[in-house]
C-alpha cells in the first residue's frame, strides 16, 4: 500500500503552467485501482498513487525511473500483457498494469497477415521537434523544401516543453526573447504542423537513407525515405556514479522536469540538487514553484557554473549553494523503495576528502543536475548511410542553451539549402552563424556594479536597475521598453539605461529572462519585483539580497498580474537595513528556510553498481582491468557485459569512463550505435507483409499513363528507347545521374572466347557506323592488342581468333606494329601479343546523345533527372513511381516497363518481387593530358591489355582517344567482393600504382606525362540479365558501350513478336547469361 502522503504528489497549481484536470482513467496495479489523467502516462499515475517502483534488477534491486524519455528499461511494465516502457505509454484505455516477472515467458501469439508498410518520400528527415529540429523546419518551409519531422514526444517542442522560464535571445526584431520555451515550440511550428509525425521513434537507419521508424502509441512501423538527414535529437543527462545511484529516489534533471512540468507530478518534496550550473538553478527553481522544497544544491566545483543571473534567482529564495562537496551515497528508505537523506564529502579535483563526510537528511528525491551529453547515436549512424548529407543540430552536436539550439538548427538547414544549390542570403546565414558563435559563449563581467541613476532623479520619480553585469546573448529588455532608453549593442555587452528616458513605468521588469531587473519608487518606499511563484497580498516578507541574506522587511501590497506570467510585486519597504536600492527580492516571513545542518556520518548500506540494465559492478570491471592503463569498450563489454542491455551503453560507458579516468585508466571508444536505437522492436513486428508497400509524399504526387517506360539511360535504356520508338511504343526515358556508360574508356572489341558475344559485338559495330554516317560520334577503327604473359593465355587468345578475326605478332614486331615508343624489354614479359582488328572507339556521350535524338524523332520522350524510386505491377500494368527534375512526384502507369538501370538495377528489380543477385563493382580509371599519337605509323596508340593476375588486378588495359591524343585506362580488380559497392568518389592508391607501373613499362616516355583526372564506375556482375517477360536488360558486366545496342534491338524485336538468334534465350533468368571469363 502506498503511504497516504504520496497520493499528493500531483501538482494541482501552478504559477505558470496550466494544470489540467478531469478526464481520468483508471487501470489495476498489484490488484489496486490506479487513477491518473487521460493523455498522461503510466508512470505519472503510477507515482502520484505512491507506487515508485517499475522493474527489479538481475540481482532483484527495486528501480525506477532512469531516462524518463523511453530510451532505456528501467520502467518496462506489463501493460495490458503487453511490456511496454510507462514513462512514454500513456493509461488512455488501459486495463492493467504489472511488474514483468522474473523468468517471463511472452505469450505465444499467431502472426497476423501484415498490412502493406507505409514508406513516406521527402526531401528531407529531421530527428526531433524541439528547438533546433522545429528551427530548421520552419526555415526550409520558408524556401519550400518539403521535410519530415519525426519525434517520440507526444507534444511538440522537446526540452522547451520542460522549461517554465523566459528564454535568453539576442535579436535585432524581436521575436523568441523572454517567450517561454513552449510558446516559443508553437511559434517555431506554426500554425500548420503537416509533415511532424509525432508518438513514432527512429529505431534504426536502413541502406538507401531509410529511416525505419515505430509509432509507440499504434505500435505500427513505416520507413521514411529522405535525400537529406538533421538529427536535433537533444542531449542526456550524465549520471555519475555513487553508491546507491538508482534506488527510487534519485533522478535525473531531465526526469524531474519531464515529470513536474509535463506530467505534472512531483517525484518528491524535499530536494537536494546535485550540480551548481544551469541546471541546477533552473530545476532548483522549477521545483519551487511546483511547491517542493530544495533543501540544498551541492557542487564540486569550488565556485558556481551558469549563468550568474539563473544563480541569483535561487540564492533569493534561500536555498544554500554549498561548493567543493560532492554525492557519495544515496540512503536507502527501510523498504528501498525511496531515499531518506544522502552522504556528502568535501572533496578536490573530483575526489571525496576521507573524513570529511557528512549527511543530508530528511530528504525525498536526489536531483542530480551533473550536466549533459548529446544524444548523438543516431547521428553517428546517420553519417555513415547519408554521409556528408547527415547534419547535426542543437545539443546533438553541441551543449548549449536553447537560444543556440534554435540558431543552430536554422544553420542545419542552411547546410542542406546551400548542398542543394537552392537560393540563399548568404549574408542572413553569415549574420546566422555569427550569433550562434556568440550564443555559445560563456558569459564574460563587462561591470562589477549594476548602474543606477543620480541621488536627484532617484528622488524625482521611479526608476529600475538592471542587475545583469555579465555580456551574454540577450536582449529582451530593449524591447520591452517603450521610450527607449535600453540599449545592448552587441551579444558581449550589457545592457546600458538613459535614465532621462526612463519613467520607471516597469514595463523591462517582466520581460527580462534573467529576472534581473528590479523597480524602486524611493519616494513611497516602494519595490517592484519580479515574482514567478505564488505569493499573497497583504504578505509580510523579507526583503533579501542576491544571496538570500535579509537586508530588510516588508509588506505585499499588490501583485500585479502580468500575460507573460512574470507578475510585479508592489512591495512597501517597512524596514531596512541598508539602501532600498540593495533589495532584489523577498521571501515569505514563514518560508524562510532554516539554516542546513549537517549530521554525522555513519555507514550506509550500499552498493556501486555502474551499468544498472545487467547489474556490473565498479568492483568486477576494476577485476577486468587489472594494472593496465588503458581497456577497449568492446572489451569490457564482452568480458562484463557492461552496455550491453536496453540502453546500448548511452549511460553506463561515459559512467565508466570518468571512474577509470579517476583511477588513471583510459577507457578507448565509445557504445556503437546499434538497431534498435530505442524502443523495443518485436521479431513478429518485422515480419515481411504480402502487399506492396505504399509511398505517401509530403507534395501532391502527377499521374500519367504512358504506352512505355524505361528506367536508366546510359547506352542500354536510351537503345532501347530508340528501337521501342521505331517500333511505334512512344517510351518515356527516365534518366537519373550518369552511370557506368558516361565514365568507360570508349572502346569496342570483337575479342570474345564466347562466340556469340563476338558475333553480338561485331552487330553492335555495325550500329556505330551507321550513326557514324548520320552524325559525328567520333567514330574510329581502332586495334586492340592483347598480351599474352603466359601459355594459358596465348591458347585463350589463339582460340578465339577462329570466331573474332586478328594475328598474332611476336616481341620483335611490338614496335613497328603497335607503337615505336614501346618499351623493347616487354619481350621479357610478353611472350606474343594478339592484335584484333574490327574494333573501334566513340565518345560516349556523344554515341548516347543521337541514340535518344533518334528516339525522340520517333515519338520518344526523354524524362532527364527523374528518380525512379519504386515499381508495382497490378496485373499487367506497371506503376512507376518517380520524382522529377522539378521535385515533383509522378506516378507513371504503362503496360511495358524495362528495368535498365544498371548498378541500381537489382534493387529496384527487388521492389518487384524478383531478386537477380546483381551487384556492382567498382572498376577505376584515369586520363591524361593531350599528346600527339604514339601508335605505329602516326596513329593513335590501339586499345594495350595485360590480363595477368598481378598485385591484387586481373587486367590493366587503355588506349589513346583519336580526337583528343588523350591516354585512357582502367584497371580490373582480382576480387570482385573487394571492390562490391565501393563509392566512386574515391580511388585507391593500389590502383595508382599499377597502372603507372604497367603504362609506363609498356611506354615509358609516359613517365613524364601529367595526369587529367582520376575516377571510377561500377561494373554490374556477375552476369547479364536480359528478360523480357520480367521486364529486366541489366548486368552488362562493363561491356554495355560495345554490346548494348543490337541486344536491345533483338529485345525490342522479341517484345514485337519477331524472329531472334537462339542465343538471346540464354540471357534471361533462366539461361546462363553467356558468361564470359576469358577475356571479362
Amino acid at each position: 500500500m502506498p503511504a497516504e502522503d504520496k497520493i499528493m504528489e500531483r501538482i494541482l497549481k501552478h504559477p505558470i503552467l496550466e494544470v489540467p484536470s478531469g478526464n481520468e482513467s483508471s487501470f489495476i496495479f498489484n490488484g489496486e485501482k490506479v487513477t491518473g489523467l487521460k493523455g498522461y502516462t503510466i508512470a505519472a499515475a503510477l507515482h502520484q498513487a505512491g507506487f515508485p517502483v517499475h522493474s527489479h534488477s538481475l540481482r532483484n534491486r527495486k528501480r525506477s525511473l532512469e531516462c524518463g524519455i523511453g530510451k532505456c528499461g528501467a520502467c518496462e511494465m506489463l501493460v495490458d500483457g503487453e511490456i511496454k516502457r510507462i514513462c512514454i505509454t500513456t493509461i488512455d484505455g488501459v486495463r492493467e498494469v504489472k511488474e514483468i516477472p522474473s523468468g517471463y515467458q511472452p505469450e505465444i501469439r499467431v502472426a497476423e497477415e501484415k498490412d502493406p508498410y507505409k514508406v513516406y518520400r521527402t526531401t528531407v528527415a529531421i530527428a526531433g521537434a524541439g528547438p533546433a529540429g522545429l528551427a530548421a523546419r520552419e526555415l526550409l518551409n520558408q524556401h519550400g523544401i518539403d521535410n519530415i519531422v519525426i519525434d517520440n514526444n507526444q507534444h511538440i517542442g522537446g526540452q522547451f516543453l520542460m522549461q517554465t522560464h523566459q528564454f535568453f535571445f539576442f535579436e535585432k526584431e524581436k521575436k523568441f526573447g523572454g517567450m517561454r520555451g513552449f510558446d516559443i515550440a508553437k511559434t517555431l511550428a506554426g500554425d500548420s504542423h503537416d509533415g511532424i509525425m509525432l508518438n513514432s521513434t527512429i529505431w534504426d537507419i536502413l541502406e538507401g537513407k531509410r529511416l525505419a521508424v515505430k509509432n509507440i502509441k499504434t505500435g505500427e512501423i513505416f520507413f521514411v525515405d529522405a535525400s537529406y538527414l538533421i538529427v536535433a535529437t537533444g542531449a542526456v543527462p550524465f549520471m555519475p556514479s555513487f553508491a546507491n545511484d538508482d534506488l527510487p529516489g534519485v533522478y535525473t534533471a531531465a526526469v524531474i522536469q519531464k515529470m513536474m512540468n509535463n506530467e505534472f507530478t512531483l517525484l518528491g518534496k524535499n530536494i537536494l540538487t546535485v550540480g551548481a550550473g544551469n541546471i541546477g538553478y533552473l530545476t532548483s527553481y522549477q521545483l519551487m514553484q511546483a511547491g517542493a522544497h530544495v533543501k540544498a544544491i551541492i557542487e564540486a566545483m569550488p565556485s558556481e557554473g551558469g549563468f550568474p543571473v539563473q544563480a541569483n534567482r535561487v540564492r533569493r529564495l534561500g536555498i544554500p549553494v554549498v561548493l567543493s562537496h560532492m554525492l557519495i551515497k544515496a540512503i536507502p528508505n527501510a523498504t528501498g523503495d525511496g531515499i531518506t537523506g544522502a552522504v556528502i564529502a568535501e572533496c578536490r579535483n573530483f575526489k571525496p576528502v576521507p573524513g570529511t563526510e557528512k549527511i543530508i537528511d530528511n530528504i525525498d528525491a536526489i536531483n542530480i543536475c551533473t550536466g549533459l551529453t548529446p544524444d548523438n547515436q543516431l547521428l553517428l549512424k546517420g553519417r555513415e548511410v547519408f554521409g556528408t548529407r547527415a547534419f547535426g543540430a542543437g545539443d546533438a552536436i553541441r551543449i548549449g542553451e536553447g537560444t543556440s539550439a534554435v540558431l543552430r538548427g536554422k544553420q542545419a538547414a542552411y547546410d542542406v539549402l546551400q548542398d542543394m544549390d537552392a537560393r540563399i542570403n548568404y549574408d542572413e546565414y553569415l549574420a546566422l552563424s555569427k550569433e550562434y558563435i556568440d550564443s555559445q559563449q560563456h558569459p564574460i563581467r563587462v561591470i562589477e556594479s549594476p548602474s543606477l541613476p543620480s541621488e536627484e532623479r532617484m528622488k524625482a520619480k521611479p526608476f529600475v536597475q538592471i542587475d545583469c553585469l555579465y555580456g551574454f546573448a540577450c536582449n529582451p529588455c530593449q524591447f520591452a521598453c517603450p521610450h527607449g532608453a535600453i540599449v545592448k549593442v552587441s551579444s558581449n555587452t550589457v545592457p546600458e539605461i538613459d535614465f532621462n528616458k526612463c519613467i520607471g513605468c516597469m514595463k523591462c521588469v517582466y520581460q527580462c529572462p534573467g529576472l534581473a531587473i528590479f523597480g524602486y519608487n524611493q519616494a513611497k518606499n516602494q519595490l517592484f519585483l519580479p515574482v514567478e511563484y505564488f505569493a499573497a497580498e497583504g504578505a509580510n516578507v523579507f526583503l533579501v539580497d542576491n544571496n538570500g541574506k535579509k537586508v530588510g522587511k516588508g509588506i505585499i501590497e499588490k501583485i500585479l498580474v502580468k500575460e507573460n506570467k512574470t507578475n510585479i510585486a508592489r512591495v512597501n519597504a517597512t524596514e531596512l537595513t541598508g539602501k532600498l536600492t540593495d533589495v532584489r527580492g523577498f521571501i515569505v516571513e514563514e518560508s524562510y528556510p532554516e539554516p542546513l545542518v549537517f549530521k554525522p556520518a555513519y555507514e550506509v548500506e550500499s552498493e556501486e553498481y555502474v551499468c544498472h540494465c545487467d547489474d556490473v559492478s565498479l568492483e568486477k570491471v576494476l577485476g577486468v582491468v587489472g594494472d593496465r592503463k588503458y581497456i577497449s569498450v568492446d572489451e569490457i563489454k564482452h568480458t562484463t557485459r557492461l552496455g550491453m542491455g536496453p540502453c546500448r551503453g548511452k549511460r553506463c560507458i561515459r559512467r565508466l569512463s570518468q571512474l577509470l579516468r579517476s583511477r588513471g585508466v583510459e577507457l578507448v571508444g565509445d557504445a556503437t550505435p546499434r538497431a534498435p536505437l530505442s524502443n523495443q522492436i518485436a521479431m513478429g513486428e518485422l515480419m515481411p507483409s504480402e502487399k506492396h508497400e505504399v509511398i505517401h509524399t509530403t507534395r501532391p504526387m502527377k499521374k500519367v499513363k504512358v504506352d512505355s517506360l524505361v528506367a536508366g539511360g546510359g547506352m542500354a535504356g536510351s537503345a532501347l528507347f530508340r528501337y521501342l520508338a521505331e517500333a511505334g511504343l512512344k517510351p518515356v526515358l527516365a534518366n537519373y545521374e550518369r552511370g557506368s556508360s558516361w565514365r568507360n574508356i570508349a572502346g569496342g572489341r570483337p575479342n570474345f572466347s564466347v562466340p556469340e558475344l563476338s558475333e553480338i559485338a561485331l552487330q553492335n559495330l555495325s550500329l556505330f557506323k551507321e550513326l557514324e554516317s548520320l552524325k559525328s560520334i567520333d567514330y574510329r577503327p581502332i586495334d586492340y592488342v592483347n598480351f599474352a604473359h603466359d601459355d594459358q593465355t596465348y591458347k585463350a587468345l589463339e582460340a578465339s581468333m577462329a570466331w573474332s578475326g586478328g594475328e598474332m605478332i611476336t616481341p620483335e614486331k611490338y614496335a613497328s606494329r603497335i607503337a615505336p615508343g614501346i618499351n623493347p624489354a616487354l619481350k621479357n614479359d610478353y611472350m606474343a601479343a594478339l592484335i584484333t582488328h574490327d574494333c573501334w572507339q566513340a565518345t560516349p556521350g556523344k554515341t548516347i546523345d543521337l541514340i535518344r535524338n533518334i528516339g525522340k524523332s520517333k515519338g520518344g520522350v526523354v524524362e532527364e533527372d527523374c528518380e525512379i524510386i519504386d515499381v508495382e505491377k497490378r496485373g499487367n500494368t506497371f506503376f512507376v513511381f518517380a520524382k522529377n527534375h522539378n521535385k515533383e512526384y509522378v506516378q507513371y502507369e504503362t503496360p511495358l516497363f524495362i528495368n535498365a538501370m544498371g548498378a541500381e538495377g537489382d534493387r529496384i528489380a527487388k521492389k518487384m518481387g524478383i531478386f537477380p543477385g546483381l551487384y556492382p563493382v567498382r572498376h577505376q580509371a584515369f586520363i591524361t593530358r593531350r599528346l600527339p599519337w604514339l601508335g605505329a605509323n602516326n596513329t593513335p596508340l590501339p586499345m594495350l591489355i595485360d590480363r595477368r593476375k598481378y598485385k591484387g588486378f586481373i587486367a590493366v588495359y587503355g588506349q589513346q582517344l583519336a580526337e583528343t591524343g588523350q591516354v585512357i585506362g582502367c584497371a580490373s580488380p582480382a576480387s570482385d567482393p573487394a571492390e562490391a559497392g565501393k563509392s566512386l568518389k574515391v580511388n585507391s592508391e593500389e590502383f595508382m600504382h599499377i597502372f603507372s607501373e604497367v603504362f609506363v613499362n609498356w611506354i615509358p616516355e609516359l613517365a613524364s606525362v601529367g595526369f587529367q583526372s582520376f575516377w571510377s564506375g561500377y561494373y554490374t556482375e556477375p552476369r547479364m540479365i536480359i528478360d523480357t517477360d520480367l521486364g529486366l536488360f541489366l548486368g552488362l558486366r562493363g561491356q554495355g558501350f560495345m554490346l548494348s545496342q543490337y541486344i536491345a534491338k533483338i529485345y525490342v524485336d522479341k517484345l514485337m513478336g519477331k524472329e531472334v538468334p537462339e542465343y538471346f534465350n540464354r540471357l534471361s533468368v533462366n539461361g546462363d547469361g553467356m558468361p564470359e571469363k576469358a577475356f571479362k
